[in-house]
């Protein structure tokens, strides 16, 4: 028996209509690309897709008439829009003779801020699509805030959607005045990238494109090498931007207002980079007992994996030792910070988990009425929210196992299953399995990536509220 009844159902429309009427609008921005590089046939595909969405959603929001939407209707709007995004956002590569599963596969990973690609040479694509490539990726790696600024006009609704997107920002008591600091943020960030891409030798194109994909975590690029096709100096400013996307919006917003003292005390900024130095050594040691001296193509990687960014250089990860490859990997499921543009568990989620095992040991020698809560750093985390983490971190490691075990039915060896779902899931786009293995993978495979890519970003639940709500799960 479904969850929903038909009134929720309208409201959750309502909801996705205003989403949909975003996506419309955006598509202005491609338009004025293709008119500046003169690719006339996609200025009117752009066009004419953008035009039919802002007013088809128009009418449709009209013809329902205001709905408020609750928690529920929220969070069910945020999985539900991931996919239709996924398909809506695909429409123009198939104008280019990109099938279409692997249009929904590029589109998919571009929003989701994965950046693995089934476009086997980006470089000969129109500018208009490149174009459409990075700046979904952008718009993605704010996710449903943006939506809420541009379209929601009740506290309420945007209250909503910005805590089932899984926001964790408290630096203002209004949501709508957070989700304008995010942007201001944001913009910031990505301008200083353009500025710094262009100072390292890149062209406006490849700057702003560049810019757009390492500050949102997704690492897609304009060739079929990566950023680091440009040089040792456009990855060192990607590695720069890939950090600042790894850091949470509330840590920014103190750097920014000039709180040094509170950015540098942040406990989760110092597992970070903690995390980051330990892994660094780690691959080091490894590569010169291998006599692999590429050091700074190798923290490159590092930085990339647990951004979640999947931006990548001349050396190829084959050609990593295993060691590296399994630190990679755990860099991957480990993920950067809550609150960030990345993906995978998160580095809170972990430090949660170290203090509960820590609280479990010490409660050992206390007496046993004793109460010992779970601290990190000033913040004192509630046994239900500490439930939530762990619940999630279990749930996460379940998806990538049972992805993984499909990979290997269909004949893919261990660490290319592990690696591959892990940078899906995560949100990362890092890839092992090159060539004709990767472009000629099945199609139930590349619809599982994608799906990985999904519930990585919208972070699993949404999507079980989801089978519940449309009467699958029952047990749920």
């Amino acid at each position: 028996m479904a969850e929903l009844d038909r009134n929720d159902w309208v409201v959750i429309l309502f909801t996705l209509s205003n989403m949909m009427r975003f996506i419309g609008a955006s598509m202005v921005i491609p338009v004025i690309v293709s008119i500046i590089y003169n690719e006339l046939i996609y200025t009117e595909i752009f066009a004419v897709i953008g035009f039919t969405l802002v007013v088809v959603f128009t009418f449709l929001r009209k013809f329902i008439g205001y709905k408020q939407t609750r928690f529920k209707h929220a969070i069910i709007s945020i999985a539900l829009a991931w996919f239709t995004v996924g398909v809506v956002a695909a429409i123009p590569f198939l104008f280019f003779g990109i099938s279409p599963i692997d249009a929904f596969f590029e589109s998919v990973s571009g929003w989701s801020g994965t950046g693995m690609s089934m476009i086997p040479q980006p470089e000969f694509l129109p500018h208009s699509l490149n174009f459409w490539r990075g700046f979904i990726q952008w718009m993605g790696g704010f996710g449903i805030v943006l939506l809420a600024l541009l379209f929601y006009d009740r506290p309420e609704t945007i209250y909503n959607l910005f805590v089932a997107e899984g926001r964790s920002e408290e630096f203002f008591t209004s949501a709508k005045r957070i989700a304008r600091t995010i942007l201001s943020i944001y913009f910031i960030y990505t301008i200083l990238g353009v500025a710094l891409f262009l100072f390292a030798g890149l062209s406006l194109f490849d700057a702003v494109i560049h810019s757009f994909t390492s500050i949102a975590t997704g690492g897609f690029s304009t060739n079929s090498v990566g950023v680091g096709l440009f040089g040792p100096g456009a990855m060192s400013v990607a590695v720069l931007l890939m950090l600042l996307g790894g850091i949470s919006f509330e840590a920014h917003y103190d750097l920014l207002r000039g709180k040094i003292r509170r950015f540098l005390t942040n406990p989760e900024l110092k597992f970070f980079f903690t995390i980051i130095f330990a892994a660094t050594v780690l691959v080091f040691i490894n590569f010169f007992v291998f006599k692999n001296y590429a050091f700074f193509d190798a923290f490159f990687y590092i930085v990339s994996a647990i951004t979640g960014t999947g931006n990548t250089n001349l050396v190829v990860l084959n050609n990593f030792p295993a060691l590296s490859l399994f630190v990679i990997i755990l860099l991957m499921i480990f993920g950067a910070c809550y609150g960030s543009t990345t993906g995978a568990l998160k580095i809170w989620r972990i430090l949660i988990l170290f203090q509960v095992i820590r609280r479990e040991i010490h409660k050992a020698f206390l007496p046993s009425k004793a109460l010992l809560p779970i601290k990190i750093g000033s913040r004192v985390i509630s046994d239900e929210a500490a439930l939530k983490a762990l619940s999630y971190m279990v749930l996460y490691i379940f998806f990538l196992a049972l992805g993984a075990i499909i990979f290997m039915l269909f004949g893919y060896g261990l660490v290319d299953s592990i690696f591959t779902v892990a940078s899906a899931q995560g949100n990362v786009g890092l890839n092992v399995v090159s060539g004709n293995s990767w472009f000629a993978m099945p199609i139930f495979l590349k619809f599982l990536l994608s799906l990985h890519m999904i519930i990585g970003r919208m972070e699993i639940l949404p999507l079980l509220i989801l089978l519940k709500g449309i009467g699958f799960g029952s047990k749920i």
